[in-house]
């Protein structure tokens, strides 16, 4: 408590002696501040960390993509189409959310369910090569696809969404991250 009593002390003298010789309120500001840090009482980590604002964050639309894949890939399987797309993020991004949205239909009638066959792989690589694979396919199941990722705290760098469609039909990307502004 004595020591908290002398700095007190210290700053009234300084602020009498500062008012006296007309020195500017931002100079005393920061000489208030600076006496307690020379002190040793507050670390200058946490003061620069105090006094820098926090960072605006907002929602980033990084990929929104709608495609269609059709008459070659019913055929031919091998011939599946397949898209890559890449998403940068940043350091400090606290979310990313990824939708995908496949609607399978067939060629002849695209209202008619019976006929409407494919198969969807989605693969998402991080940046340390780790991945996370969906597959889907129609037979004996709905002809539309709905799937949505959550990443929390995803690791800064290139991701990459790679998507192979096999069928007649359409599919819909759609990514997002939360990211310093």
């Amino acid at each position: 408590m004595n020591y908290i009593a002398f700095l007190v002390a210290e700053a009234a003298i300084l602020i009498r002696s500062c008012v006296f010789l007309g020195v500017g309120k931002k100079a005393l500001i920061v000489l208030l501040i600076a006496i307690p840090m020379l002190s040793g009482c507050v670390y200058v980590d946490k003061m620069v960390e105090f006094l820098t604002p926090p960072p605006h964050y907002e929602w980033i639309k990084v990929i929104n993509v709608e495609e269609s894949f059709g008459w070659l890939d019913v055929i031919n399987a091998e011939m599946a189409k397949t898209a890559d797309y890449p998403i940068f993020i940043k350091n400090d991004t606290r979310y990313l959310h990824i939708y995908i949205h496949v609607d399978f239909s067939n060629p002849i009638n695209p209202d008619f369910e019976t006929l409407s066959q494919g198969n969807l792989n989605l693969t998402i690589i991080m940046p340390d090569g780790e991945n996370v694979t969906k597959s889907y396919c129609t037979t004996g199941k709905l002809r539309s696809y709905d799937d949505y990722f959550y990443f929390t705290s995803p690791q800064a760098g290139e991701w990459k969404i790679t998507v192979k469609v096999a069928g007649y039909g359409k599919y819909k990307i759609v990514a997002q991250t939360y990211q310093p502004a």
